[in-house]
């Protein structure tokens, strides 16, 4: 009987193991990575947004070549007569755009983007690695899948000038002010003297102020124009209050970054994130500034901007799709990211809080300013953006804040910007 019943007790083990365990029948997939083609080739990168050629080299260039010396970039620049369709046209459609979020939708009008999500599960890029906020944001601008990776994150910021504040005998801002105490601060800044002209604040746009609202021109799901609303409403109103200050009008053209690094006549620019953009070299030039968070509506204390990001996308034409996901592997690696965050102080993109506090560590002319202020302010999630968000849109846009800062009254500005938007969608279509 004792071996019988071992007998029976060896069979259900045998049995467990054959039936019992779902799991050990069915292990996970394991997806191995496609081998390296080390056949020569070139990418072609279309760069919507800015980016220096001594930065290309050092965060795109070199680590790609340090570990796929068979892959190279042929950087394609707009201006000049190059536009997206003219390289189209010619025959040197990019494999590669590195472009804003949201300008992302345009390229659907030259059936540019795809899914890059089966690429993505090939090559094992792990998603969890990102900024959710970002990545939703990719996802937002369309719903057939993820159609890029993101590089980069812009943030805002109230940047000052410490010389004018000091010369107008005026205190500096601080961390967590709204738009009204910044305004106030403005009036006493805003001057003539001497023959020129001090601005006391420069916000840019409408467009720029609407962002923490998080509006937009153009609905991204109906492509229609979505400006007759409370939001757009207060934005218009806020940068009419600013510039009807005396003093601080801003005409039309106006290069923001130029008035408050190279003229030094703005003692406030309340923008993007301007550390890469030529601040070294202004302070070479007698700039002493420095920055606080950017306002806010008393309605969203803390709420700085809409998730804007830097992404690369690879477009639906490429021929050398696997070598360009592999640029895409290292352009967006821990070193590279680091390296961004450190040298060139853009934001990074890795959900990793330790690398985006180490913004601009190796940029000398940063030290001792106030930059953890750019971490108290909350960047809300990006809303989808329309293929038709930006181009005669955003000219359209200008007119009708001009036309308001020049005394028509808002409810014909926005019922006019409306149709005009409507009417320019209609003629792109």
């Amino acid at each position: 009987m004792r071996g019988l019943a071992l007998v029976l007790f060896i069979f259900l083990i045998a049995l467990s193991g054959c039936g019992g365990n779902k799991a050990a029948e069915k292990p996970p997939e394991q997806t191995n990575k496609p081998a390296v083609d080390t056949t020569p080739v070139k990418l072609r990168v279309f760069l919507q947004q800015t980016i220096s050629d001594e930065e290309v080299k050092m965060l795109w260039s070199d680590p790609l070549s340090k570990k796929y010396p068979h892959i190279t970039l042929e950087i394609q620049r707009p201006g000049q007569g190059v536009t997206m369709d003219s390289l189209i046209a010619s025959g040197q459609t990019p494999d590669i755009i590195f472009a804003f979020n949201g300008i992302l939708p345009q390229y659907y009008l030259q059936d540019l983007l795809m899914d890059m999500t089966p690429l993505i599960k090939t090559h094992q890029i792990d998603l969890n690695r990102f900024d959710p906020a970002v990545i939703d944001s990719i996802k937002a601008v369309s719903e057939e899948g993820l159609v890029a990776l993101p590089f980069s994150q812009q943030f805002t910021a109230l940047y000052y000038n410490k010389g004018l504040f000091n010369r107008f005998g005026v205190p500096y801002p601080k961390d967590g002010m709204y738009w009204d105490e910044v305004i106030e601060l403005a009036k006493r800044l805003s001057r003539e003297e001497g023959g020129v002209k001090y601005a006391g604040l420069d916000a840019e746009s409408a467009s720029r102020v609407a962002r923490p609202l998080g509006a937009l021109k153009v609905d991204g799901k109906t492509d229609k124009a979505s400006v007759n609303t409370d939001s757009w409403r207060k934005a218009f109103e806020l940068v009419k209050t600013i510039y009807t200050i005396p003093n601080n009008e801003r005409p039309r053209g106006t290069n923001s970054y130029n008035r408050f690094m190279k003229d030094k006549t703005v003692a406030m620019l309340a923008t993007v994130n301007i550390l890469p953009l030529g601040l070294e070299q202004a302070m070479k030039e007698g700039l002493d500034w420095d920055l606080v968070q950017y306002p806010s509506y008393r309605e969203a204390p803390n709420v700085s901007t809409i998730v804007d990001s830097h992404v690369f996308s690879i477009t639906k034409t490429s021929k050398y799709k696997d070598q360009a996901m592999r640029a895409l592997e290292v352009f967006t690696s821990d070193e590279v990211q680091t390296m961004s965050t450190r040298k060139t102080g853009r934001m990074t993109v890795l959900n990793n809080m330790d690398v985006k506090k180490q913004i601009g560590k190796e940029m000398a002319f940063l030290e001792g300013k106030s930059l953890e202020s750019i971490f108290k302010s909350k960047i809300i999630p990006s809303p989808r953006f329309s293929r038709f968000e930006f181009g005669a849109n955003s000219t359209a846009l200008d007119d009708a804040m001009y036309d308001y800062l020049g005394g028509k009254d808002i409810n014909t500005t926005l019922r006019e910007l409306e149709e005009k938007i409507n009417a320019n969608i209609a003629k792109s279509k």
